[in-house]
């Protein structure tokens, strides 16, 4: 267990900068975004607007106590959309994170000095799993969950600022404790749908000798364009658009936060009913609905038997 530890440590501070700081640098960006928003926004009330005709200058004037209510209630959903941009750089780093993985250190001979130590194969890539699958996703959660409160409370002063005082609408409001909680419920959810994508990733990274991207990128496009060039040209009945979406879409896209709700659309709530409840709260219950089907699990299986493959081959091929 200590081994391991120090090889989650090692991938790290190896990856630091992807894992680490470009959340940290997506979030501030975020965050500055909204604040000159913002600022421009409270400017623009300062001056004077108008509002069905009628000039305002306070917000106050013109705000009750319900739509503050609602608003304070809007803002909390908006949890998801606030940590949205930090996961999908998240799912960008995962990617090319897997695919050099076990590549790079075969390009560049450090797997002898690796191979030297008293450190297995399976040890080695298992810890590169869960720092695609645990640490990195866990890392990702808390920037959006400080970037996510850091957003709201610059709203709530500029709404202040504005003339109206939302803080304990905000702070009243449950969801603002739990969203937090609720994202990281997801983790799993995520850990498990991105499984095919890792594996496959993992697999190239440590069978290709040149050029992983190509590999990873063009067998799929290329077997499922083939299939339906096939398809088209015997007018064969196969369903093409199931194989790019289960086998492509899992093999390369497994890995961006959410594309696993396509699986649960069928079941979502209506738009008035979404308003009516927590976003948030739906998100997490529909996302769990996965655990129900067979699709997840024929993933998971696919992606422990690629993560297999990838132990055997790193023990064969020792050499870029």
């Amino acid at each position: 267990m200590n081994t391991f530890k120090w090889l989650l440590k090692r991938e790290f501070w190896e990856h630091k900068g992807g894992f680490f700081w470009m959340p940290i640098i997506v979030g501030g960006i975020m965050t500055l975004f909204i604040a000159v928003s913002l600022l421009i926004a409270v400017l623009g009330v300062k001056d004077g607007m108008q509002i069905n005709g009628v000039a305002v200058s306070n917000l106050a004037n013109v705000v009750g106590p319900e739509q503050k209510a609602d608003f304070a209630a809007r803002l909390v959903s908006g949890y998801a959309a606030v940590s949205l941009p930090i996961l999908l750089a998240l799912s960008v780093c995962i990617f090319f994170f897997c695919l050099g993985a076990l590549f790079d250190e075969r390009k560049d001979r450090s797997v002898l000095f690796w191979k030297s130590l008293p450190v297995s194969d399976r040890a080695t890539v298992l810890s590169k799993v869960a720092m695609a699958l645990g640490v990195g996703p866990a890392i990702a959660v808390v920037i959006s969950a400080l970037t996510a409160i850091l957003a709201g409370l610059l709203i709530c002063i500029a709404a202040a600022a504005a003339g109206v005082n939302i803080f304990g609408e905000v702070l009243g409001n449950a969801g603002t404790y739990l969203a937090p909680v609720q994202m990281a419920a997801l983790v799993p959810i995520y850990a498990l749908w991105a499984l095919p994508t890792i594996g496959w990733l993992l697999m190239v990274s440590a069978w290709s000798r040149t050029k992983p991207l190509l590999w990873a990128i063009g067998v799929p496009l290329l077997t499922a364009t083939l299939l339906s060039w096939i398809n088209r040209m015997f007018q064969f009945s196969w369903d093409m658009g199931w194989f790019w979406k289960n086998i492509v879409g899992r093999l390369l896209a497994s890995v961006v936060p959410g594309s696993w709700l396509g699986e649960t659309a069928q079941s979502l709530p209506s738009e008035d009913a979404m308003r009516a409840s927590s976003a948030m709260s739906d998100l997490l219950t529909h996302s769990w609905q996965l655990l129900g089907g067979a699709n997840l699990w024929i993933g998971v299986a696919l992606g422990v038997a690629m993560i297999y493959a990838t132990i055997r081959l790193r023990g064969w091929r020792d050499e870029g």
